[in-house]
């Protein structure tokens, strides 16, 4: 028992020992913790308590332009709505509670701790800060299984929060990467942008999708060029269910306008009719070709792919639909062999 008692009080002096050098820690000695700062953009939003709200007059006072800007915005009318919550009146619907960000304006490091900048967040934060109002576009969830989504695309990718028309374009295209960039025209004639959108849309898809603008510059193509149509009158970039009515895949988009192929027919052609293949696309080219009717392929060559066995020995030097052969390759309702429509 002696000799336990005199290990004790040995480990206790060595213990202290080490406190006194430094080389334990001494719970007295401990930094007080720092201010907790938000671990993301949205938790501005989601720890804001309404002394933090600070109204529209003390951010002009700093952003004189940008409130010029939003002045012509179509947010501006919801925004200014007396009876909205105070969280969904003036910039701070969109930005957040102005108290935190005006506290921190002495350290440069800190602002965009505390205040919502769509410039700097990820494009999953600025999805969930703009679907708090806009959820009869879709819901969080859902945006999260778009393509968009998964790229890490949000919203002001394409949408300008302010007014866009007060945003001066650069002179030569350059690809969207932030809030305020745009990119030039890719097409003379264009519709005006809608939906707050920065550019037209044939020059806002196309600075991600290049090569799309250049299958509309062959011969033959959809008149998107001529400003006759858009993207999105295939497109959906915002799919819900509710869009499926009017966005359809595949061949039952293309026979909205057209009807003249949608049959049915007494006698089907099974790549058209979906039975086999991938409808449209199995011989056209959606978006531009070099060959007429948007053909992927010119001539027999096209037919060939699937009916290897009718090859130079049948009919040789015509093409397969030309008369008097399969003038109906969509499908007829008078002969089997679509000799006739």
């Amino acid at each position: 028992m002696r000799h336990v008692h005199a290990w004790t009080v040995l480990a206790t002096a060595a213990g202290m020992s080490l406190m006194t050098a430094g080389i334990l820690p001494i719970q007295s000695q401990e930094k007080p913790a720092a201010p907790k700062k938000p671990a993301s953009h949205m938790n501005i939003f989601k720890q804001a308590k309404p002394d933090d709200y600070v109204g529209e007059k003390a951010c002009v006072e700093c952003h004189p332009e940008q409130a010029a800007s939003f002045n012509k915005s179509p947010h501006a009318s919801f925004v200014r709505d007396p009876h909205a919550p105070v969280s969904q009146q003036g910039c701070e619907a969109c930005h957040g509670p102005g108290k935190p960000h005006m506290d921190h304006m002495d350290d440069e490091a800190q602002i965009p701790n505390y205040i919502f900048g769509y410039t700097k967040a990820s494009g999953k934060d600025q999805a969930e800060a703009c679907l708090r109002c806009h959820k009869d576009v879709m819901s969080e969830a859902h945006w999260r299984r778009t393509e968009h989504a998964r790229a890490g695309i949000g919203c002001t990718a394409c949408h300008s929060i302010h007014n866009p028309a007060v945003i001066k374009k650069p002179a030569a295209p350059t690809p969207i990467t932030s809030a305020n960039s745009l990119v030039s025209d890719v097409y003379v004639a264009k519709p005006d942008p809608k939906r707050l959108l920065k550019a037209d849309e044939p020059a806002l898809c196309g600075s991600c999708h290049p090569r799309v603008i250049g299958e509309f510059r062959q011969n033959f193509h959809h008149p998107v060029p001529e400003g006759r149509m858009v993207c999105s009158d295939c497109h959906d970039p915002h799919p819900t269910q509710a869009s499926q009515k009017r966005i359809r895949p595949g061949r039952s988009m293309c026979v909205t306008c057209h009807a003249d192929t949608a049959g049915p027919f007494a006698y089907e052609h099974d790549p058209v009719a979906g039975w086999t293949g991938e409808g449209c696309v199995e011989c056209h080219r959606p978006h531009g070709s070099p060959n007429p009717r948007l053909l992927k392929l010119f001539s027999r060559g096209l037919c060939a792919q699937c009916h290897t066995d009718k090859l130079v020995n049948h009919n040789p030097g015509q093409t397969c639909w030309q008369g008097p052969c399969h003038v109906a390759p969509h499908g007829s309702n008078t002969d089997a062999n679509l000799l006739s429509r």
